[in-house]
């Protein structure tokens, strides 16, 4: 049974040189019982007759235990994680957050000192961009399926610690967005259902995680459009652990518009107060890397340009990126522009945050001459194949140095062809 109460023993029942004498009450046992099914004991070397007991007020006492861990009093049993569940019991897929965290990815996890690690950036897989940026109707996504799939092959053959989709997941706009008409539900159902079964093929021990984006929850997002969002592909902001480094995923539509969600900007605000005082070295701790993801960029040149569409304001953007610079942060990777851009922010110390703006896996935004490059008026053409669409590959070293590159689909292939023909010459 899990829970028992047998006669207590008397200290003259230990037998000379045995075990210490059990602590008994309530108890789970951890050795000489069979513990409840997914429990585990947090010793790494439980000796026989290790076990717990709960006292009346509810805490839990530490347990006695024999053979050479026998002075190591102040471990406990372990229940198991519960898995994260999305409306309606439903389990999560692995890189969708719940409860603002990411299952296995914590500091229990990987909050140990800072080690190597690489990851896979991609942006704005957006299912339907190409029909709807040339204006027609009923022809599908089937090329920015494609093109996601191939990305997803490069993740599954390269095994990052983790990979991102920094926004836009998919095109057609959210009906719940005040003011938005148009909008087609089916389309849009279509096109979640069609991006949900193509993550199904990321393999399972690569966690895969969504950002969202202005396409994903609207230039407007209120309560609602959040909410689907979040039943869908998990938290709009959660923060997790990789390598030593923290990591931190923001909904910067809440930045950019507030309008209609001015509670849920102010929660996410407090709520990155929080973590950034988290991650703040203490004593000779070595001080931890930051990086943040998000679908807007604060900036896409430079971190003084003026205002437009495809930036944050500036009002918002300086203070922000002077507290996350503050407290550790060293990349900033975004999306949105469908374009590769980006730059370096200095505080008034000196220290660098680099902003690194990545292209799409889906359709590339092509310049307008004349217009402007920052908003909506700079956009001329557009763009989608292996030869323009791709991914960006980050590798974190261990003092927090990025260093990256944007790769199109072709060029990936090539490399993975001359690679598996240099592996089959050695071979030979």
């Amino acid at each position: 049974p899990r829970f028992f109460r047998p006669p207590v023993p008397r200290p003259s029942d230990r037998p000379a040189g045995g075990p210490p004498r059990r602590v008994w009450g309530p108890v789970r046992a951890c050795a000489w019982q069979t513990l409840p099914r997914g429990w585990r004991c947090r010793s790494r070397q439980c000796g026989r007759g290790g076990a717990v007991s709960r006292p009346a007020g509810g805490e839990e006492a530490p347990f006695s235990m024999g053979g050479p861990e026998a002075d190591r009093r102040e471990k406990f049993l372990e229940p198991p994680a519960k898995k994260p569940r999305l409306e309606g019991g439903k389990p999560a897929p692995r890189g969708f957050a719940i409860g603002r965290c990411l299952a296995g990815m914590g500091r229990q996890e990987h909050g140990g000192p800072p080690s190597p690690f690489q990851f896979v950036q991609m942006a704005d897989t957006q299912f339907g961009m190409e029909d709807s940026f040339k204006g027609r109707v009923g022809s599908g996504w089937g090329n920015e399926v494609r093109l996601f799939r191939q990305a997803i092959d490069v993740v599954n053959r390269i095994k990052p610690a983790f990979a991102i989709v920094c926004g836009d997941l998919i095109d057609e706009w959210p009906a719940e967005e005040y003011g938005r008409e148009g909008a087609d539900v089916e389309k849009r159902e279509q096109q979640e259902r069609d991006f949900k079964a193509a993550i199904q093929l990321v393999d399972a021990d690569i966690p895969l995680l969504c950002v969202c984006g202005n396409h994903d929850i609207g230039d407007r997002p209120n309560s609602a459009t959040i909410r689907r969002f979040q039943l869908n592909f998990g938290d709009d902001y959660f923060s997790f652990w990789c390598h030593g480094a923290k990591c931190l995923v923001v909904n910067s539509s809440l930045w950019k518009d507030d309008r209609d969600a001015q509670p849920q900007r102010a929660e996410m605000d407090a709520w990155l107060d929080r973590e950034l005082a988290e991650v703040r070295p203490s004593g000779d701790e070595p001080p931890r890397p930051v990086l943040v993801f998000s679908h807007i960029a604060p900036f896409i040149y430079d971190a003084h340009e003026k205002d437009e569409y495809f930036n944050l304001d500036s009002s918002l953007r300086l203070p922000l990126m002077e507290k996350l610079r503050a407290h550790g942060a060293v990349g900033w990777f975004c999306g949105h522009y469908h374009r590769n851009a980006g730059g370096i922010f200095r505080n008034c110390d000196g220290q660098e945050l680099e902003v690194v703006v990545t292209g799409a896996v889906g359709v590339q935004i092509t310049d307008k001459e004349g217009g402007e490059v920052l908003g909506k008026s700079g956009i001329g053409g557009s763009s989608i194949g292996d030869e323009v669409s791709g991914l960006r590959l980050v590798r974190v070293g261990a003092d927090g140095r990025l260093s990256h590159r944007w790769q199109t689909f072709a060029e990936l292939k090539r490399e993975a062809a001359a690679a598996s023909s240099s592996s089959s010459g050695l071979g030979r």
